[in-house]
């Protein structure tokens, strides 16, 4: 019987404790402040946090596998992407949260991978997720940006009209360059020492 119970409250335990890392933590911070004149001002701030460190890192590992790609990103997400209408500081740093996206920026923001999505926190009431820029971000219903991610392997090249694709095999490494204009492809092949 004992036995029993115990493999009850392991069982029980072990769908707890995903869910429990799942949650949207919100923090808020006042502040009080007094002029020169005695008015007080309070200030606060509210931070929520969507991706937990574990969430984090899922992002993270989940876009590492496309560094071969064009820009890093999964195969059809490049051709989703505007890259040369990015706002450059989308394609470099990661986007604060409380960032409102403007309505003219929102048509640069692309549904994340439904694979991506499987594995991240369910989001919370209005959340959705996006791929925006060199981020995955949890925008709310009013477009404020609830929490983001820089994701490092994702690249925008120099020339935004080619493709840049590195690959390596053995000691040799093939760097691919495709024109998007004119579809030219160019191959480079260099041997490691």
């Amino acid at each position: 019987m004992k036995s029993i119970l115990k493999t009850y409250c392991l069982a029980t335990l072990g769908s707890i404790l995903p869910l429990a890392a799942q949650v949207t933590k919100t923090t808020e911070t006042t502040e009080s402040s007094r002029s020169v004149g005695g008015a007080v001002t309070d200030t606060t701030t509210t931070t929520t946090t969507t991706f937990n460190p574990e969430a984090r890192t899922k992002v993270v590992t989940y876009f590492d596998s496309y560094k071969g790609n064009p820009h890093g990103l999964p195969p059809g997400y490049a051709t989703k992407v505007q890259v040369k209408q990015i706002p450059t500081a989308w394609r470099t740093t990661r986007i604060a949260p409380g960032v409102v996206v403007t309505e003219a920026q929102r048509s640069y923001l692309v549904d994340a991978p439904p694979d991506l999505v499987k594995v991240l926190p369910a989001p919370t009431s209005g959340v959705r997720y996006y791929v925006a820029g060199s981020n995955v971000v949890a925008v709310d219903s009013t477009y404020k940006i609830v929490d983001s991610v820089q994701i490092p392997s994702i690249k925008y090249s120099e020339d935004e009209d080619k493709i840049e694709i590195e690959s390596k095999e053995g000691k040799t490494t093939t760097k691919t360059e495709i024109d998007k204009d004119d579809g030219e492809v160019e191959v480079e092949k260099e041997k490691d020492d």
